[in-house]
């Protein structure tokens, strides 16, 4: 297969060009034999990078690209404290608006027995909310139906949001790096659920050392910036 994450691999480029050749390298892998079953469960190399990693940082670029404010993008496969490298240019850079360089790093938040669920669809089966999976060793891996009270599911799952942002403000960054935390949902969420998720974080959280956190849910690519305060 042709390498096109060695094609993104410390390639500077256009935050649309990036765009687009992330999306053909999921198709090219999608494709591929058994290439649905690894893009379910993240289990090759290229495939968890594709959507760990570059896809997070395409719907950075599709929030922020604009006339004025045009993102190009560097990202770097490696093991630096970074996943990307942005350059930005265009008045809205000129004027001060945003910095001309800038830093990415991409995290993601979701229940721990998500990778439950994914295993299950893969097989065909049917998968409730992951609070309702049974992974206990030696017994078939089952899930049972959930109910949730009002806001629960939101109060339930705002914990794992709020504990991937604490855990990567322990590291240190380079200066002018966003953080983008894309969300495994736990049940689906309609807008007020996720305006509910986005108040939940940000009483939580309150600041943090980096420029911006975007949050992203995996599953509609609703994206939103939390309002916080810069440590």
């Amino acid at each position: 297969m042709v390498d096109l994450i060695g094609e993104l691999d410390g390639q500077l480029l256009d935050g649309l060009e990036f765009c687009a050749k992330a999306y053909a390298l999921f198709e090219v892998l999608r494709t591929e034999p058994g290439g649905i079953e690894r893009l379910r469960l993240r289990s090759g190399k290229d495939e968890k990078r594709l959507l760990d990693e570059i896809l997070p940082i395409c719907r950075y670029v599709q929030t922020y690209y604009r006339h004025g404010r045009y993102i190009s993008v560097r990202w770097v496969n490696g093991s630096q404290s970074y996943d990307a490298e942005l350059v930005q240019s265009g008045d809205y850079v000129t004027h001060g608006f945003y910095d001309q360089n800038a830093y990415l790093e991409t995290t993601s938040a979701m229940h721990p027995n998500e990778h439950w669920t994914w295993k299950l669809l893969n097989q065909g089966k049917t998968a409730f909310a992951p609070e309702g999976i049974d992974a206990k060793r030696g017994t078939p891996l089952t899930s049972e139906p959930v109910v949730f009270t009002n806001a629960e599911h939101v109060l339930g799952f705002a914990p794992f949001v709020i504990s991937s942002i604490r855990k990567k403000m322990d590291i240190t960054y380079p200066e002018n790096t966003s953080l983008v935390v894309q969300c495994h949902l736990n049940n689906l969420y309609v807008p007020s659920d996720w305006q509910s998720l986005v108040s939940e974080v940000e009483r939580a959280v309150v600041a943090t050392p980096f420029c911006e956190v975007l949050l992203i849910d995996s599953l509609t690519q609703r994206a939103t910036p939390l309002a916080l305060q810069a440590l």
